[in-house]
């Protein structure tokens, strides 16, 4: 279906879009021509504006999309339907003691106060503990609190990066991991989620490993070249619920063409709906189960 094209259209351009829904561009343009949705206007340029109502019912749609629905039904739903869902699939949980002052921060709007906030919770946990029991709880509720309007995209985006940075920092004083197992970190092309993956890469580095970050869509076939040439043990891969590739075909093709000698871990909310993965990869349901497999590695 075509765009509409007006004389004077008002509305946001598809960078901004992109940033207010978390929408990728060319995901906007793909359902547009293949649902019809949403149904831009056209500039005196001929660049694509998206109304107010558009962006509403997107980030309604990207708010499910990481709850694991499809696009494909969520795009044929009207509003009113779509905050109907959200609120069903996000009812207000408990929040643990440690994160009860979290979401009031991020909406201060003060980076460096949510700085402070990781930084003295990671202080006084200590790194593993940090990644293994306050992350995971902080995370879901940053994600809920999203899911329900009460955070906006920037931040939640806020978040992500401070709990990056509070993390590489403390990450710059553990001493280098020895030489094996040496595991490479990434994601497949389309996937740009790499919290989960920063902290599979901390608890790594605490446990010893040699870790080398690719960050976030890595083509396939890089992936096994990069393999090869760095000579890794371990590939270790995230899909968030989000993720809108084949995940079960994208992990045949790499247990196929990556070198004998790496294993292939992978884990997210993406994998969850996953029951048949290809013989020889792992799959890391909960970050505790890493420490095993290190183990596993080791003695074999």
């Amino acid at each position: 279906m075509s765009a509409i094209t007006t004389s004077a259209p008002s509305g946001l351009p598809i960078a901004a879009v992109e940033r207010e829904t978390g929408i990728p561009k060319d995901l906007l343009r793909m359902w547009e021509r293949r649902y019809g949705f949403p149904q831009p206007q056209r500039d005196a340029a001929g660049d694509r504006q998206y109304s107010a109502a558009e962006v509403a019912k997107l980030r309604l749609i990207s708010r499910l999309l990481d709850l694991g629905f499809r696009p494909g039904k969520l795009v044929r739903l009207e509003i009113d339907a779509l905050q109907a869902l959200t609120t069903v699939h996000t009812p207000m949980q408990e929040v643990p003691a440690n994160c009860s002052r979290l979401v009031a921060v991020l909406q201060g709007h003060a980076a460096a106060a949510a700085r402070e906030y990781l930084r003295h919770q990671l202080l006084e946990q200590g790194l593993r503990h940090f990644v293994l029991e306050f992350l995971p709880a902080a995370n879901q509720l940053v994600g809920e609190a999203w899911l329900r309007g009460e955070l906006q995209v920037y931040e939640e985006h806020l978040y992500s990066e401070e709990v990056t940075r509070v993390i590489r920092e403390s990450l710059s004083t553990v001493p280098a991991g020895r030489q094996t197992p040496r595991v490479m970190l990434t994601t497949c092309p389309g996937e740009q989620h790499v919290l989960g993956l920063l902290m599979v890469e901390t608890l790594l580095r605490l446990h010893g490993c040699d870790t080398i970050a690719f960050g976030a869509q890595m083509p396939l076939s890089d992936i096994v070249q990069a393999a090869g040439k760095h000579a890794v043990d371990v590939v270790v891969l995230s899909f968030s619920p989000s993720y809108q590739g084949n995940i079960a075909a994208d992990l045949a093709q790499l247990a196929q063409q990556l070198p004998t000698r790496a294993q292939l871990w992978v884990g997210g909310g993406g994998c969850r709906q996953q029951s048949n993965l290809p013989p020889g990869v792992s799959h890391v349901r909960e970050l505790t189960e890493l420490d095993g497999l290190v183990e596993c590695w080791l003695q074999a």
